[in-house]
Parts: structure tokens; sequence; C-alpha cells
């Protein structure tokens, strides 16, 4: 397994309209920062608002480590082969701290020394998502072994939402940014 490469399709859904953002979006948008991705959510209009408190939501998850967190994301972004989703996540990833060396292990399906114990837990549980759509018990297990009850609900809704994100840009072919809407940040919306 490798990081995701560039799509070759040519049909796209096509971002909305400048008018169309700054209706949905409202004062807060601002063209050269909003992420694609964002734009895109915009389109679906009515239901902007709440995959944007959402997203907030899984980026807040409080007792989820937000490396952790990020190491799911790369990891379906390699599953499902959404280079849009690896471009902007790598980013957040290592704004939350997490080394090169560990986001390349996140789409790699080799045993990598010194890669800890909880991520390749993560890695297993997300595998197991994305391929079968649930989870083996002995994997289960392990995650409530770690996390308890709370945390592992919420670890499987992550896996489960950047699914669901994977398919939405896929879907939708979202373009790749061409700058650097990131920056420092740790969460795509605040």
């Amino acid at each position: 397994m490798s990081h995701p490469s560039p799509d070759s399709s040519l049909v796209t859904v096509p971002l909305p309209s400048e008018d169309d953002l700054k209706r949905v979006i409202g004062i807060s948008y601002d063209s050269a920062k909003t992420l694609n991705v964002m734009k895109m959510f915009a389109g679906t209009d009515d239901m902007y608002p709440a995959v944007i408190g959402f997203i907030k939501a899984v980026f807040e998850a409080q007792g989820v480590n937000p490396k952790l967190r990020e190491m799911i994301v790369l990891r379906v972004a390699t599953k499902y082969h959404v280079l849009y989703e690896w471009q902007a996540q790598s980013t957040l990833a290592r704004n939350v701290g997490l080394s090169p060396q560990e986001i390349q292990a996140a789409a790699s399906d080799d045993a990598i020394e010194g890669i800890d114990a909880d991520y390749r837990l993560a890695w297993k549980a997300t595998d197991e998502i994305c391929i079968e759509g649930t989870l083996c018990d002995e994997t289960l297990c392990q995650l409530l072994a770690r996390y308890g009850e709370t945390v592992t609900r919420k670890l499987i809704l992550i896996i489960s939402w950047f699914n669901l994100l994977s398919c939405f840009i896929n879907g939708c072919r979202v373009p790749l940014e061409v700058t650097d809407k990131i920056g420092n940040k740790a969460a795509p919306v605040s």
C-alpha cells in the first residue's frame, strides 16, 4: 500500500459559484482560505451547517488524541485512494506533532519499527471498517480494553466519518488545493 496518487477522472461536480458560497457560508467565507472540500460541502446548501458542526465535533472530541485521529484519517485516505484528503491531512498531521516517518507509516502495510501500538490498533480498526464495514471481535475487545466504551464509540464514529468523507471527496472529485490554506491549524474549521 502507498499513499494516494492523482485521479484521472474527466467528470467532476463543480464547486459552487462565489455568490452561492458567500450565501451559504456567510461572512466567514474567504475564497483564498476556504478549503475546496468546505466549498463542496457548501454546495449541499441546507446540509452545510450540520456537516460543519459534525466536523468541529470530530476535531474537538474529548478523550481522542489528535495524533491518533490524524493517523486514522491518513489510513482511510490511503484505503480509499483519496489524494485530496491525504494532501490536507498530512499538513494537519504535522501540525499536531506527527513525524514524517509516522505519516508515511500510515500508508504502509509493513510492520514498521517504532510506531506506537495505539496507532497500529487504530489502523487495524480502520482497515476492518473500510474493508468489512465492521470490526472483528478481537479488534473491538482491544479497543474497549485500551480506551473504554465512550472513547471506543468516538473512535468508531471518527473512522466512519472519514469513510463517508472519502466517499464524498472521491464522488464529487474535489479539486486539490493549489495553495496552503491550512497553515499551522490543527483542524480544517475552527
